[in-house]
């Protein structure tokens, strides 16, 4: 389990550093290669990114002198893991989790069509709750019909990012599955099934 980055910083540093990461996707991928890889060197993240392992490295000091990763040895070459990243941010009504899932999705959103289709037309904000509503369809909880609903989008559209962040979200919290409260589940298709 990665260390937790509030344990050691100041919220505001932490709301700092991870906005580096929301901006510079080259950020979220190599912190999201890291997470990917648990503790891995600089050169074993660089070989799965299109950037240079110099470019990785500076990328790599950088994230690891603001906080989002950590280096784990004290000898060469040296290892590194990423912090979980857990904030909520409110912005008037609207409440935001950023999470490493959230993180490794804009990554992803360099190299998949769809959730980069996505994250351009609904912006950070809008995949941010994208992967909330991913949680609750790993869960049981949603459907696509009811994000394109609520978020008033194609039913397509939703379908479509919800089965990519699926995907993300039982890669990097693995726990949301067994989440699933089977009793609660029932209730609501009885419920469902009187109306």
């Amino acid at each position: 389990m990665p260390g937790t980055l509030s344990s050691r910083s100041h919220p505001l540093e932490t709301m700092l550093a991870v906005s580096d990461v929301i901006r510079n996707r080259r950020y979220a991928a190599v912190y999201a290669r890291i997470l990917e890889l648990g503790t891995p060197t600089v050169e074993e993240v660089a070989a799965g990114l299109d950037s240079s392992t110099t470019t990785v490295y500076e990328d790599v000091n950088h994230l690891s002198e603001v906080g989002i990763v950590e280096r784990v040895t004290e000898t060469q070459p040296h290892r590194y893991r990423a912090r979980s990243v857990e904030m909520t941010v409110q912005e008037a009504e609207e409440t935001y989790q950023v999470s490493p899932t959230l993180l490794v999705a804009l990554a992803r959103a360099e190299s998949n069509d769809d959730l980069g289709l996505y994250l351009d037309r609904n912006g950070t904000a809008g995949l941010a709750t994208a992967v909330e509503y991913a949680r609750d369809y790993v869960r049981g909880r949603t459907n696509a019909r009811v994000m394109a609903r609520e978020e008033d989008i194609p039913v397509l559209e939703a379908e479509t990012v919800l089965q990519v962040l699926r995907e993300i979200v039982l890669e990097v919290e693995p726990n949301v599955e067994d989440e699933l409260d089977l009793e609660e589940l029932d209730a609501a298709v009885e419920e469902s099934s009187s109306e």
